[in-house]
């Protein structure tokens, strides 16, 4: 069954946590009569530790992966359900023995996140979910089994877990050698002197030519608007203080060729022809948000170790019986 007319704009990248992303696609169907439909729906996959997984937490599992995935149900598809769906079980009681609830309303809140991210709200997300097949309870308990997992690694490991100094600053050398170049940082203003739509190549010529002009007169950013009075069409904006490694080529690679109190050559853009004047411009170390960014990327490396770790020598000594 199609359902791409089912919200499709509004559920495009509709988990933007790294664990899904919506893309509405296809729905699954189902036939035969109700009550071997619910006998069916009932019947147990596979007992964790004595607790069930049905066929209906499969299939419904099943139903959001094929709408997050794009891919269609199959017998590949069903088998890595059930697998993750037996880890899940695990993670949830193993929290359970350490003592860890998560709070409903945390769970709201991510959802509600989601929803609010696709200017949706819950009863919103909740309804494109069911007219897809998929009950909300099933992203609820994968949001939960998620949360539970992260707070027991987190608990467990949080004294064999570290970082330190050198090896936030390993992996920031490493990055600039990678990029080649040291981390800048500019205080630009940005000049954009605008294109009609259908522009020929005389037009945009002309346009060039202009921009040449001004970047010739140009002495400092304190004299950019008298510079631009005479200029048709043409708009500056301060851009605040930029790390290099924050702007996209080639303007980045403009910029760093261009000394303080000089004008970039011009750019042809979408918006039109853009120059920028470089107010100032200094070698940095990374600030302490860029630090903290590296640590935590490092932090997550190691926790995400030792969970696969914890969670492979939970799964060989729990009870796993296949129906």
């Amino acid at each position: 069954m199609i359902c791409a007319s089912l919200r499709n704009k509004q559920i495009s990248a509709l988990f933007r946590y790294r664990f899904i992303a919506i893309i509405c696609v296809a729905c699954l169907g189902f036939t035969g009569t109700d009550n071997v439909y619910a006998q069916n729906e009932q019947s147990i996959v596979v007992l964790v530790n004595d607790s069930p997984i049905t066929n209906y937490d499969v299939t419904q599992r099943i139903r959001f992966l094929t709408v997050t995935t794009s891919r269609k149900a199959s017998a590949a598809m069903r088998k890595k359900v059930i697998n993750e769906l037996i880890s899940e079980r695990i993670q949830l009681q193993e929290a359970n023995r350490n003592g860890i609830v998560i709070p409903e309303a945390k769970i709201t809140k991510v959802f509600s996140g989601v929803a609010k991210s696709n200017k949706m709200t819950d009863k919103q997300l909740t309804a494109s979910l069911a007219q897809m097949g998929v009950n909300v309870s099933t992203m609820k308990q994968q949001i939960r089994a998620r949360m539970a997992w992260r707070a027991v690694v987190k608990r467990k490991f949080r004294s064999q877990v570290s970082v330190n100094a050198s090896q936030v600053d390993k992996v920031i050398s490493s990055e600039e050698r990678s990029s080649g170049f040291k981390d800048t940082e500019f205080q630009l203003q940005r000049i954009q002197l605008t294109l009609p739509d259908g522009s020929d190549q005389k037009a945009i010529a002309a346009r060039l030519v202009e921009a040449e002009r001004l970047r010739t007169r140009f002495r400092s950013c304190a004299n950019i608007a008298e510079l631009l009075k005479p200029v048709r069409k043409a708009t500056v904006k301060s851009l605040g203080r930029k790390s290099a490694g924050k702007i996209v080529q080639p303007t980045r690679a403009v910029l760093l060729s261009a000394r303080k109190g000089q004008m970039t050559p011009p750019l042809i853009t979408s918006s039109g022809i853009e120059l920028y004047a470089v107010c100032s411009r200094r070698s940095v170390t990374r600030n302490d948000e860029q630090r903290q960014q590296v640590r935590s990327k490092l932090l997550s490396q190691e926790y995400n170790i030792l969970a696969r770790r914890h969670l492979r020598d939970l799964r060989q000594d729990a009870y796993v019986e296949y129906r």
